[in-house]
């Protein structure tokens, strides 16, 4: 399974997303990216840098493999199996030391990819590893403008959605999405399945999360707008989701509003992992110029 086949296949997944690829294919790069990461767990081969790419590559091929009606259940048995064989050979076997020098040799080209997009199947998550950029992945409702992702405070993400400052002020927005107590198989739109249009799931079977706090600030173009903030923990459950399902953000009016309607946004879960994990990717280091000087051959 480490062979030099893998070489070229990581070699390829550090550079672009695998969407829309043959099934087969991705499931063997998924299956190489496995393999090299339970090594990388022995016998500690990458950089954090490396890591979170190798990581954002598993996740995007998981998520394609789950959309092209691989189940959950067969994943996790190729994983266990191809994680065993992996440690198996050990940190000096000649295939691991090879794939992991690939690896960091190519991760250092990857390294200057500053945004990517994951598309979904109606959307897509845009991921930006620039500290200027409020959004480190984004997902916008071209209708409202209404944009859902993690936005850079300080030194943080934190799990965000963010509107025009039009009309009254919302008197709080509720995230809602499949709980897996109460529904362990992914909603996909119905009973029967898959829909045409996003379905989030009903109340009956969600979990509701309460933004935390809002603020003030402005968009790109310097618009105003209103940021609601969501715990910690929203993140981690959302990111638990099978990415083929969807939820939906509720904006609760102001009880002072003569408009009583609770207005509903509904955004795809899609590679929100994978996206997450490029977006903290270190920026890379680069030697100073008089240590670049003395390096330059004479």
């Amino acid at each position: 399974m480490l062979g030099r086949a893998l070489t070229f296949a990581i070699l390829a997944s550090l550079a672009a997303p695998a969407a829309l690829a043959d099934p087969s294919v991705v499931e063997r790069t998924w299956l190489e990216r496995v393999a090299i990461s339970a090594a990388d767990k022995s016998c500690n081969l990458f950089s954090e840098g490396e890591r979170l790419a190798l990581r954002s590559g598993i996740y995007q091929a998981e998520g394609e493999l789950l959309r092209a009606n691989k189940t959950a259940a067969e994943m996790q048995k190729l994983e266990a199996e191809v994680t065993a064989h992996a440690r198996s050979l050990g940190c000096a076997h000649p295939s691991v030391v090879e794939v992991a020098a690939t690896i960091r040799s190519s991760y250092r080209q990857f390294a200057k990819t500053s945004y990517l997009e994951y598309p979904t199947p109606r959307s897509m998550w845009a991921a930006s590893r620039s500290a200027h950029d409020k959004w480190a992945i984004g997902q916008t409702d071209k209708k409202t403008n209404v944009v859902f992702g993690l936005r850079r405070v300080k030194e943080d993400f934190k799990l965000s959605v963010s509107m025009p400052a039009k009309g009254p002020e919302p008197q709080s927005v509720q995230l809602v999405m499949r709980d897996p107590d109460k529904m362990p198989e992914a909603w996909l739109g119905s009973i029967t399945g898959a829909t045409k249009d996003l379905s989030p799931p009903p109340r009956s079977i969600a979990r509701i999360e309460w933004a935390a706090e809002i603020r003030k600030g402005k968009d790109v173009v310097g618009d105003p707008i209103w940021i609601f903030y969501f715990n910690a923990d929203a993140l981690t459950r959302l990111e638990a989701l099978d990415p083929r399902e969807s939820f939906r953000l509720d904006f609760v009016p102001s009880q002072r509003a003569k408009d009583q309607t609770v207005r509903s946004v509904a955004f795809e879960v899609g590679d929100i992992r994978a996206a997450h994990a490029f977006s903290q990717i270190p920026a890379p280091e680069y030697p100073a110029p008089t240590q670049a000087a003395a390096a330059a051959p004479h």
